[in-house]
């Protein structure tokens, strides 16, 4: 067979390393008949060609793809290679040579380690706030690939780490490498994923910037329940509201759209929030649990109740949005979000419509959540209902502090 070389943009090219895999191990095209190498300049990578449409697919376990993905953080000369007759070996059905495999898994080991170090290590090597600048014996690429991991728990603040022979920077807005001076930019995109889920060591508690812990958010993968919904979806509004609105749960329409209350019982919502007189973009909207919950019948999903591992499992996000929002009333939709907020087992009857001292020293309103006003039979019923759902809402905006002269 006529060789192959595949050039990758820098060492971390694992976006051209996967698109290439993809496209030879469908040719056939043997571990011996290609030559990766690194572009002499940042960017002049290799382009795969279109895929055959005779050609036949191929899919690769989990476990297997992780272990390429973490070897190829090594700084083992020839893992590019190794991670591809891994792939290979298994697309094809043949034996993965086993001292090849040796190495790999010896690999994989010292990057875990050290994207385990990393981690607990970081918030004594930077403290957040003004930009950082710390030194770290790195023996692999695990560094940059946990740079995501670094800029979220520092709340997307600037920093600069030391790695032995180059350099890692984060500027507040790109990220940059290299040997020396002047750095390159760094796609994230092109990295490999850490060793590590992202959400399992960040300290959630410490980070200071709203966007910084949503976008953590959108890694989670903390309880089941996120591995089959479509998205997160976090809490919406504006940094500064002085009203919170918690929910139990995005729906279908949401998890969909990725946005809080925006099906049918968001826009009931938003109906009442305006015959209250309470802007919608005056306030922050979220639910207790970030990702949808169901049941399939057929095509269609259903809602399925949140139950206490989803909730505590998502408790350190809502108790960010908390912490860093600090809203002056919190209005809690429903007997999950109350319960939730309150510690206990809460009835909606004997709750509602009565205002709760917070520990954080806000002003705490429980009411019925917008979908319950939905399954609700008769107009009649509907109607005294909204009405009352309503007189909730002026009753929580009740108990804002007037605005300063």
């Amino acid at each position: 067979m006529q060789p192959v070389t595949v050039t990758l943009a820098h060492p971390l090219d694992f976006a051209t390393w996967r698109a290439m895999t993809r496209v030879l191990v469908a040719r056939h095209v043997p571990p011996q008949a290609i030559t990766w190498q690194v572009a002499a300049q940042a960017g002049a990578a290799s382009q795969p060609p279109p895929p055959a449409p005779d050609l036949p697919g191929f899919s690769i376990l989990r476990e297997t793809l992780r272990l390429a993905a973490t070897t190829f953080q090594s700084m083992l000369p020839d893992r590019a290679a190794l991670a591809y007759g891994l792939i290979y070996a298994h697309a094809t059905g043949i034996q993965p040579d086993p001292a090849n495999l040796e190495r790999m898994e010896a690999a994989a080991t010292q990057v875990r380690a050290e994207t385990d170090e990393l981690r607990r290590t970081l918030l004594a090597l930077m403290q957040p706030g003004t930009t950082q600048h710390a030194t770290f014996p790195a023996r692999t690429y695990a560094p940059e690939c946990n740079a995501r991991f670094i800029t979220l728990q520092l709340s997307l603040a600037p920093w600069q780490l030391s790695l032995p022979g180059r350099m890692l920077r984060w500027t507040g807005d790109t990220l940059l490498h290299g040997p020396h001076a002047p750095l390159h930019p760094l796609a994230p995109s092109t990295l490999p994923p850490p060793a590590l889920p992202l959400v399992t060591d960040l300290d959630i508690s410490q980070i200071t910037s709203l966007r910084a812990v949503a976008l953590a958010a959108r890694s989670c993968l903390i309880c089941p329940m996120a591995r089959h919904a479509t998205q997160t979806v976090f809490g919406e509004g504006e940094p500064t509201a002085r009203m919170m609105f918690v929910g139990e749960q995005p729906g279908d329409r949401e998890d969909q759209a990725g946005r809080p209350f925006v099906g049918p019982a968001g826009q009931l919502f938003d109906r009442a929030l305006a015959e209250a007189d309470i802007g919608r973009a005056d306030v922050y909207v979220t639910n207790t649990v970030k990702h949808f919950k169901f049941i399939r019948r057929g095509t269609r999903r259903i809602h399925e109740k949140a139950g206490h591992e989803e909730v505590t499992a998502c408790a350190p996000w809502l108790a960010a949005e908390r912490h860093l929002i600090r809203p002056r009333v919190l209005v809690m939709l429903g007997a999950t979000a109350a319960s939730a907020l309150l510690g206990r087992s809460v009835t909606i009857g004997h709750t509602r419509s009565r205002p709760i001292p917070m520990e954080d020293g806000s002003t705490g309103v429980v009411t019925v959540h917008p979908s319950y006003l939905l399954r609700l039979p008769g107009e009649d019923a509907r109607a005294r209902e909204y009405a009352r759902f309503v007189d909730d809402l002026r009753l929580a905006a009740s108990h804002l502090p007037a605005p300063a002269p």
